[in-house]
């Protein structure tokens, strides 16, 4: 059984373009990962948090013009002991900053610059130290939350987390950020700090998009600064992690990750890796304080009650600057307030497990939907469709997130379709190709290599209608084919075979001619030139392609001879002159041809050639302007079916040809039609004797004229004939 691949990779297309399909989602590069995450920042910035009402966090900025006002940073800690004197009455104050060394200005570290001097060591002795004065600061007030800086420069113990936790579920320190590491503030400040969190912004990149909830330190759990500032707000003293396979948490035996931390009445959504999602605002929508305009007592320090205070700097020489989905380059501790501003007003942004399998299913859906379409419709019905598909993708993924906080990847899908619709459409294109390679193939059996072209590049070629131009018909027929029939009467294979094969060497000798294949009928071709291409020199094409047949049949004929078979004859005609060539039939089936009288001519002339005895048979504008060929006058011929007669000529060419002087043999051949068509029957029957034998082309055509003679002389035509034959027959 033969197999037809067209057909098979037609119907293996679908699963192969899902496949390849999903192939970019795994994303060596991060491409659309990156894609993805610039989706999530178009949806904030179509749809920013909006400010919230009764804003509780305010963002003391240690600025530009507080670094003027008040020094370089570092600050002496006295300084910025009046900062948290001055937030009192805040529920919480977070330093988004590391005191990682004593005050270089306070008291002790002098003392021990001036050991030389005794008295000035004495006099040092009276003065409070600014880290004490810090300390002392931190103390009383009460809720101070100082920052740490995780890294991977070497391990120093930690062990001073300020709140308890409680785990439900798998160990959520196999889903956290690990460090060995950690920068953290001078012992006597922490000792009487409320909270110590980690400043760490996670895995991000120059955007900040999440924020972790808790990291790793060693072996230590580390809350973040930001949830640490919350704790100490709300009075909590415990954190509550539930992980994958908690109580109410299916996971099927997967560590799968961390699903949400609880604090106090607030319940966090996490990712699997801990992390909250970043819905930003803008920063118009912020409490923020210049540090300059606190210490210069422009802020009363009532305006802190209920309030909580993060204190960070934008000072553009301190280096922390991020960027947000918002804005860029705003600093990192405006982030960190905005992120408490979030978890206070319960905004979340969150990706259910659910939600990749649901994008993974609308991409494959619509992509099969995609492929249906294509097979059926084309191309462009499949990118009608796909447009459709992922707009309302987007809308659907759009809407998600203002109604529901979720963050709906609109990219997979649009990735997954996107490669289904080229690979179909590639695909298609290739077996599209395959197809016109085979009507290329076919075709070019029977038409001429410009019109297969013409046909396979364009479609408008396909469509009724018609041209009128002037072109050359080519008749041809084999002689006495019937009786060679007969010899193949008990082997119709055999006569089969021999159609074909006389067929194929006298189409072979018209295709190379540029000639276009009209039709076959039996053993008979009708062909032509000057279509669907212009030819100019279309008459002498037709007579070459003639006479290339004529030599095709010598061979064949030799090779019938040597198989004891009968040879075979070719006689050919051959018309120029204007005719109707296009798509002629019903919308349904046409098929390109060619209509008018020189056709219906070109056919008849091909029907006397075995009556005159020459191979071809020409009309007198097939050879008005042919050169390089032997052209002789015939007769003046009324074909049948029509009462205008036409003159017909024969053509030979030079070297095949067995006439030793043309010019002399056509000047004699004029005066023997001058004198057959005068009546003059003895000066005609003269000529006739002469050449008979001496010009063995022309013998059956004298014969011919001969036996017209007698039967002219035995009934005169009388003096108003011409010396028109009018043919009875084809």
């Amino acid at each position: 059984m033969k197999i037809n691949w067209t057909t098979v990779g037609k119907h293996s297309l679908l699963p192969f373009a899902i496949l390849l399909a999903f192939l970019p989602l795994l994303d060596p590069m991060n491409v659309f990962s990156d894609l993805r995450l610039r989706s999530f920042d178009t949806f904030q910035q179509l749809y920013p948090r909006e400010k919230m009402r009764g804003d509780p966090v305010v963002l003391i900025d240690i600025d530009d013009e507080s670094l003027s006002r008040f020094g370089q940073w570092p600050w002496p800690r006295n300084l910025v002991a009046e900062l948290v004197d001055r937030t009192y009455y805040s529920l919480a104050t977070g330093f988004d900053i590391v005191f990682a060394e004593p005050d270089r200005t306070g008291s002790n570290q002098l003392k021990q610059t001036y050991q030389a001097s005794p008295s000035m060591v004495e006099a040092l002795e009276l003065v409070p130290d600014h880290d004490e004065i810090f300390r002392n600061a931190i103390e009383s007030h009460g809720t101070v939350v100082l920052g740490l800086a995780p890294n991977n420069n070497g391990y120093k113990e930690f062990d001073q987390i300020k709140s308890g936790l409680v785990v439900q579920g798998d160990d959520p320190k196999q889903f956290l950020n690990r460090y060995i590491g950690v920068e953290s503030n001078i012992e006597i400040l922490e000792e009487v700090s409320n909270g110590l969190g980690s400043m760490s912004i996670g895995n991000n990149d120059a955007v900040v998009r999440t924020i972790p909830t808790f990291e790793v330190v060693g072996d230590q759990l580390v809350p973040s600064f930001p949830l640490e500032v919350l704790r100490v707000a709300v009075g909590a003293s415990t954190y509550q992690i539930k992980s994958s396979n908690a109580s109410s948490e299916q996971a099927f035996g997967e560590a799968t990750g961390i699903n949400h931390v609880k604090l106090g009445d607030l319940v966090m959504p996490t990712n699997p890796d801990g992390s909250l999602w970043v819905y930003s605002t803008k920063t118009a929508n912020m409490n923020i304080i210049p540090a300059w305009q606190l210490l210069d007592g422009l802020i009363e320090p009532e305006f802190f009650d209920g309030k909580i205070t993060v204190v960070g700097t934008s000072a553009s020489g301190l280096f922390d600057l991020r960027s947000s989905a918002l804005e860029k380059n705003i600093p990192g501790v405006t982030i960190v307030a905005q992120f408490i501003q979030q978890i206070v007003s319960g905004t979340f942004l969150q990706r259910p497990d659910w939600l990749g399998g649901l994008e993974l299913i609308s991409g494959l859906l619509l992509s099969i939907i995609i492929t249906l379409v294509i097979q059926r419709f084309g191309p462009v019905g499949g990118l009608i469709i796909f447009s459709v598909g992922i707009g309302s993708i987007f809308l659907g993924s759009y809407s998600l997130f203002i109604n529901q906080g979720f963050l709906v990847d609109p990219i997979s899908p649009t990735v997954i379709c996107l490669v289904a619709y080229l690979v179909i459409t590639f695909f298609n294109f290739l077996f599209t190709e395959l197809e016109r390679s085979k009507v290329r193939t076919a075709f070019s059996q029977y038409l001429a290599p410009a019109m297969v072209d013409k046909l396979a590049k364009s479609s408008e070629s396909l469509v009724l209608g018609g041209e009128t131009k002037e072109m050359t018909m080519l008749f041809s027929d084999i002689r006495g084919f019937t009786g060679i029939s007969e010899q193949y009467k008990d082997d119709p294979e055999g006569l089969t075979q021999l159609i074909n094969k006389l067929l194929s060497v006298l189409s072979d000798e018209i295709l190379l001619t540029e000639g276009t294949i009209d039709k076959y009928m039996g053993d008979c071709i009708m062909a032509f030139w000057n279509a669907p291409t212009d030819q100019p020199e279309h008459a002498r094409l037709a007579v070459r392609a003639a006479m290339a047949m004529g030599r095709a049949m010598q061979k064949l004929n030799e090779e019938l001879a040597a198989e004891g078979k009968k040879t075979m004859a070719v006689g050919i005609g051959i018309n120029t002159g204007d005719c109707v060539v296009g798509n002629m039939g019903s919308t349904q089936r046409f098929d390109y041809t060619v209509l008018g009288d020189t056709v219906n001519l070109a056919s008849r002339l091909e029907g006397q050639s075995g009556e005159y005895g020459f191979q071809i048979i020409a009309g007198a504008d097939t050879v008005k302007s042919l050169s390089g060929y032997e052209v002789f006058e015939l007769d003046l011929l009324a074909v049948k079916g029509k009462t205008e007669p036409v003159t017909i000529y024969t053509v030979f060419e030079g070297a095949e040809s067995d006439i030793d002087d043309a010019e002399a043999f056509r000047v004699a051949h004029q005066e023997f039609l001058k004198a057959y068509r005068g009546q003059d029957w003895d000066a005609a029957m003269q000529h006739i004797n002469t050449y008979h034998k001496d010009v063995p082309s022309f013998s059956q055509y004298y014969e011919l004229f001969a036996a017209r003679i007698k039967s002219l002389q035995d009934n005169p035509p009388g003096p108003e004939w011409t010396g028109v034959f009018v043919a009875l027959s084809k």
